[in-house]
């Protein structure tokens, strides 16, 4: 039996514990540590834990504070980060065989802004192959499991940093997101999940192959609270990196968001048919409560989200093609055939083809903002379904039909049609635990905001997490260890 110990503890209390000198770095080191021991052989999360590195600067960090005072909301709290994000000294592999060992000499802009406000780097956590996909089943280490069931999956790309946060294997994580890859781990694993406003965050650092225009870096946490610290750590422009942006003046958040007259944009039509009856009645119950203590529910039709399907032309162009060379050189190098057949395919996707795609995308990206004109936020689910098994060929959506995951296209359709829209435009979207559970499984609320405005999104999503759309732990921490399941 696994209890809850310190990387439970939210970060401002940890923080305020630290520097009252009461805790020290080291504790909330080796706890995580103990639980990375204890859980992870089953579970996965981590491709490269940095236990030395980790206790070293933990010490370092109780030095420091002793002297000073913390530097940084995060000083002495351990972090993981994703696998794809570089991280000087350690591997950065991008969940590839054909880059185990690759060892970068740099920081990620995201890994230098933690390491400024004091965070500890405390391992790298899994993810699906070259962030393409969405349920790290097919890892050289063998699949990630989700602490809520080890039999499902724990969804992509950024599942192992799901993990280890829903586990408390580390406090909170850092993934990155182009179709839904922050937003769907955090669903399927029962925590909080950001995709920040496109340009908000760097990305210099996250290496091939990640896309100008669709990938974003953000938070995953157990609280609204922690995701709120993590982003105020990563926000800010770059100029290595060409797509990051100063947020404009006006995109402050005025404080506190009153609940009464906020008006929430149920998000209807067409993606009611692609989504299970029971996780559509988790989302309608969320909303409901905040009707009941005030808020406006107005129903949203967003036609163009159906035809999400048709943007990839537009999105993954440019990072299947950064991938061609060791497609043709290394036809047995992907853990996961499809990635390089999928990147061979996009060799023969017409000019005239992604020209329409990107029309297309223009075309969302303006009805979204239309969308979003008459409301505070737009609410839909995060996920057509909660986590299916490992191995699943078919899973149950919308009445009663059932989509191939084997089928080309039939695995995005679950689990990032609902999130790639939003990619696309820019905006920024939250995932956290809806009130109540399906099938004993979590189910994630996806909250969109208006772009720039991502602390009002944060304000907002607080209101939900007040009317019971919060963290639960799962069975892998309050019950018996599966240490055995292969």
């Amino acid at each position: 039996m696994t209890s809850p110990g310190l990387t439970f503890e939210p970060i401002a209390t940890l923080a305020d514990r630290i520097a009252a000198r009461v805790l020290s770095p080291v504790d909330i080191v080796r706890d995580a540590l103990d639980r990375i021991a204890a859980l992870d052989p089953m579970l996965r999360a981590y491709v490269t834990v940095d236990a030395e590195g980790a206790l070293a600067a933990a010490h370092t960090a109780e030095a420091e504070i002793g002297r000073a005072g913390p530097r940084g909301p995060l000083h002495g709290i351990p972090i993981a980060v994703k696998d794809n994000v570089a991280v000087a000294g350690l591997p950065t592999t991008n969940g590839s065989p054909l880059m185990q060992g690759h060892v970068t000499s740099f920081d990620a802009a995201a890994v230098v802004r933690l390491r400024a406000a004091g965070a500890i780097v405390i391992g790298k956590t899994a993810l699906h192959e070259w962030a393409m996909g969405g349920t790290c089943t097919r890892q050289p280490g063998g699949p990630v499991r989700n602490p809520w069931d080890p039999a499902r999956v724990p969804g992509g790309s950024s599942g192992g940093s799901a993990v280890a946060v829903a586990a408390g294997l580390a406090v909170a994580a850092i993934g990155t997101d182009g179709m839904g890859s922050i937003r769907t781990p955090a669903s399927y694993c029962g925590v909080v999940g950001l995709k920040p406003t496109w340009g908000l965050v760097s990305r210099y650092g996250v290496l091939p192959p990640t896309s100008s225009g669709v990938d974003h870096v953000g938070p995953i946490g157990r609280s609204v609270a922690d995701a709120r610290v993590l982003l105020a750590v990563l926000a800010g422009p770059d100029p290595r990196d060409p797509t990051s942006r100063t947020r404009p003046v006006d995109g402050a958040s005025p404080r506190p968001v009153e609940l009464r007259g906020l008006r929430i944009g149920l998000v209807r039509s067409p993606l009611d048919a692609d989504v299970r009856p029971a996780i559509r009645a988790a989302v309608e119950d969320a909303a409901a409560r905040l009707a009941t203590a005030g808020a406006d529910l107005v129903d949203v039709d967003l036609p163009v989200l159906g035809l999400a399907p048709l943007l990839g032309a537009a999105t993954l162009s440019e990072s299947q093609g950064l991938l061609l060379p060791l497609a043709l050189g290394h036809p047995d190098g992907f853990a996961n055939p499809d990635i390089r057949y999928r990147v061979l395919a996009a060799e023969f996707v017409r000019a005239a083809d992604v020209r329409r795609a990107r029309q297309l995308a223009a075309r969302l990206r303006a009805e979204v903002d239309r969308a979003l004109e008459g409301v505070d936020l737009l609410l839909l689910a995060t996920n057509s379904t909660t986590a299916f098994e490992i191995g699943a060929e078919t899973v149950a959506i919308g009445e009663g039909e059932r989509v191939d995951l084997r089928q080309p296209g039939g695995q995005s359709r679950v689990t990032t049609r609902l999130a790639l829209p939003f990619n696309i435009a820019g905006v920024p979207a939250l995932s956290l635990p809806a009130p109540t559970l399906v099938d004993g499984l979590p189910v994630g609320l996806q909250l969109v905001g208006h772009r720039w405005q991502d602390e009002r999104l944060l304000d907002i999503a607080a209101l939900f997490e007040a009317a019971g759309a919060v963290y639960r732990a799962p069975p892998a921490v309050t019950g018996p260890s599966t240490a055995g399941v292969a």
